[in-house]
């Protein structure tokens, strides 16, 4: 008996077929990669928080400085500091990130990582604002008992990719204090975006806290302006005690 092969039409169906097929599996395979590094990413910052409970513990409830206060020297940064007080090794770098200038030879453009500390909790010199009233630096508290409701401020999140001019980020800290307008100096009115990764993760990003748990939000839970201008959300600010509204004033006089 003579076999019969295909006809245009069948293979037209199979086709279609297994164009469905694809058009299904892949979109799939991609949300659960998407996962996976979402869920790898916060693995990374739930180690992260638990060496900051531990160097917390060990350093008088201090946190560790960033690069913007003295931590450009290898070794004294909160990347390097934070290291010794995880039982697993912290890795500082986020699956999804993208960034082209984690390899760059100049050390001063070089990306070292895809997390980034909160300028307010950045322990300042003494010296760097000698006549601050308050006792506590204008960017930062550097002790983490002075923080009311730490489960609610934020200390690292996941760094931008490029800055407001397309640049590399390679900061290793992030500055809400600039997100708005200063309402005591006019200064200010940065765009969140071009210091955080609001949307790496599925329209989320991960995040950990100042009392050290490890949580993915969406960034409007975490800051939030109204077209006013007046904050509705800020957890970025654990506001300072002698200005209510939570901004540095400084001394104009």
């Amino acid at each position: 008996m003579k076999r019969r092969g295909f006809t245009l039409i069948e293979l037209l169906v199979v086709v279609a077929i297994i164009g469905m097929l694809i058009g299904i599996v892949v979109p799939a395979l991609s949300s659960a990669r998407a996962r996976g590094q979402s869920t790898k990413c916060l693995g990374h910052l739930h180690d992260i928080g638990t060496a900051l409970a531990g160097y917390l513990q060990q350093n008088g409830d201090r946190f560790p400085l960033s690069q913007a206060h003295g931590g450009y020297q290898p070794g004294t940064a909160w990347l390097d500091t934070l290291m010794p007080h995880t039982s697993s090794k912290a890795v500082y770098r986020c699956p999804s990130d993208e960034s082209t200038n984690f390899d760059v030879s100049s050390a001063s453009l070089r990306r070292v990582t895809s997390y980034g500390v909160n300028i307010f909790m950045g322990p300042n010199s003494p010296d760097y604002e000698p006549d601050n009233p308050s006792g506590i630096p204008p960017f930062g508290y550097e002790v983490s008992t002075r923080i009311p409701n730490t489960s609610t401020k934020l200390y690292v999140c996941e760094l931008a990719e490029k800055d407001g001019r397309g640049n590399p980020v390679y900061a290793d800290h992030v500055h809400p204090e600039m997100w708005g307008v200063n309402p005591f100096t006019g200064y200010g009115g940065a765009e969140p975006k071009h210091d955080v990764a609001l949307e790496r993760h599925r329209g989320q990003a991960n995040y950990v806290y100042a009392d050290s748990h490890a949580a993915s939000v969406k960034f409007d839970q975490t800051f939030l302006i109204a077209s006013d201008g007046k904050k509705l959300v800020d957890q970025w600010d654990p506001g300072f005690p002698h200005s209510p509204e939570g901004w540095f004033k400084p001394d104009l006089d």
